[in-house]
């Protein structure tokens, strides 16, 4: 008799074709997932939805190397380019792909709508190797910032597009853990940047290895079926039944699920609500402002500044370590924290992660304030040595258990499906227009009112982020996204189409 793994794996590969089976089987070695983890009583198979997970995200990896490509070539690209680069165009170099995340989150929606999830993943790695090619080659300041811009604009679809992958392919009972991948994705992508940038000191070669990434995304995306949702959409249930069952298993009655989905897009379809109507809905504002709100505080809680001081932190504690390992070092933490927080959201639940994680955040930006305003008034701190390392430690590592994944996640599961991909264009847009007033106006404030000041600000921010949680954000654990959208405000979208009928 078979074992059920063997069941699992004929059904994963039977859809597809048999060239899938040696990728699922090393990805469940890799992954270390049990056998009780991935049978449910329904007895669904979820290494594939674990390996499409992971495989999609990538985009949150190629955006990582994006983000922290800056940080080893910054002090070398002028050189090796033979161009001269000045201060404020090093900032350009290095924050400009703010303004292209912004364009890209603005048309993301519309992007994996029109091509779809699977072929727009497939389709970044044309823009990606765009831009790559324009640093690499570009001999000039101007074509270093266009290859920047370009490869912002992938970054922001992408922060759109891998979020509302995982979220369309995941059972509802591990549908927290696929969405907490992206993050744990992106401070890989950084992590590597921070490793190998140290070892590979040519910016050509470095640039190179970084271009490689979103072809082997584009590679191993395509032995992925695209999401049983998107084929519905455009009203093809074979190919949708197809995708679904591959993704869930032989053993799963697919009929319910899909029955959901249809009436689901079918509901929005008949409603034909203008997005100024759909907008106007209960689930649809509460659904708008969770959405930014999180994205505000994820951005203004402090972590890019925390990151930017890690260097002076380590040194005010003793620490000899040049920049580059300290780097490393943050990197590591981000890295083993934000996989914990994949092991660990489908139990604890969302709210409480990042309840939790706004308040320790704001106590461990106020004790760096402390830390730094007794040094700026001169008072002995050679007792305190331990206390910046340990604030920054603790810092990294529960931003990376909630407010760095979590915002995300959010995303695919708080909006209506009228209003889903518009509505995640604009809090991903919201995102980088935070990071970007961030980037920009840091140094500035700090030097105008001290590091003290400017860190009891984030304090201030983060706390106010504790009672935004606790006040207006809803527990989605385990919740389908219909239920969610009950919890958010009824009977979206009919009544209110019956709302605005019954005002004309």
């Amino acid at each position: 008799m078979p074992t059920w793994e063997e069941d699992m794996m004929q059904a994963t590969c039977s859809s597809f074709g048999n060239e899938e089976e040696p990728l699922l089987g090393n990805m469940r070695q890799v992954i270390g997932i049990s056998s009780q983890t991935l049978v449910d009583e329904k007895k669904s198979s979820r290494l594939p939805q674990y390996v499409a997970a992971l495989i999609a995200t990538i985009g949150g990896f190629v955006m990582g190397t994006v983000l922290a490509w800056t940080s080893p070539t910054s002090a070398t690209l002028a050189i090796q380019k033979d161009i001269a680069i000045s201060d404020l165009e090093n900032s350009l170099i290095g924050g400009i792909t703010n303004v292209g995340a912004m364009i890209g989150a603005a048309g993301g929606g519309l992007y994996c709508n029109f091509i779809g999830r699977k072929r727009g993943l497939m389709a970044i790695a044309i823009p990606s190797i765009i831009g790559w090619c324009l640093i690499m080659w570009g001999d000039s300041v101007a074509l270093i910032i266009a290859g920047r811009v370009v490869l912002g604009i992938v970054m922001g679809i992408l922060t759109v597009l891998c979020p509302l992958f995982t979220t369309e392919i995941g059972e509802n009972s591990i549908r927290g853990t696929l969405g907490t991948y992206f993050q744990l994705q992106v401070t890989l992508g950084i992590f590597f940047d921070y490793v190998v940038g140290s070892n590979v000191t040519s910016v050509f070669y470095f640039s190179l290895i970084c271009a490689v990434l979103p072809l082997i995304l584009a590679g191993l995306i395509t032995f992925m079926p695209e999401t049983p949702q998107f084929y519905l959409i455009k009203r093809n249930e074979a190919a949708a039944r197809k995708s679904l069952q591959w993704y869930r298993g032989k053993n799963y009655d697919i009929n319910d699920e899909i029955t959901g989905m249809k009436a689901t897009i079918e509901k929005v379809k008949e409603e034909k609500l203008s997005y100024r109507e759909a907008f106007s809905s209960t689930p649809a504002k509460r659904g708008l402002i969770i959405g930014l709100g999180v994205m505000f505080f994820q951005q203004l809680s402090g972590i890019n500044s925390v990151i930017f001081y890690s260097a002076d932190i380590f040194k005010a504690a003793g620490s000899t370590m040049d920049a580059a390992t300290c780097s490393m070092i943050v990197g590591g933490v981000q890295v083993v924290a934000t996989y914990i927080s994949t092991l660990i959201v489908d139990r604890l639940g969302r709210k409480p992660m990042l309840f939790g994680s706004a308040a320790v955040m704001a106590l461990s930006t106020g004790a760096l304030g402390i830390y730094f305003h007794l040094k700026i008034i001169e008072s002995d701190v050679s007792n305190l040595s331990w206390l910046p390392v340990t604030s920054l430690s603790v810092f990294l590592i529960v931003f990376s258990l909630g407010f760095g994944p979590i915002p995300w996640m959010f995303l695919s599961e708080i909006f209506p499906p009228s209003i889903k991909g518009p509505a995640t264009s604009i809090a991903c847009l919201f995102n980088w227009l935070c990071s970007f007033a961030v980037t920009f106006s840091f140094k500035s404030i700090n030097n105008a009112i001290g590091s003290d000041y400017t860190f009891w600000i984030f304090t201030a921010i983060s706390a106010l982020g504790a009672v935004f949680v606790l006040c207006l954000i809803p527990e989605t654990k385990g919740k389908s996204l219909e239920e969610i959208q009950k919890a958010l405000g009824g009977n979206e979208p009919t009544d209110n189409r019956r709302n605005v009928e019954s005002k004309t």
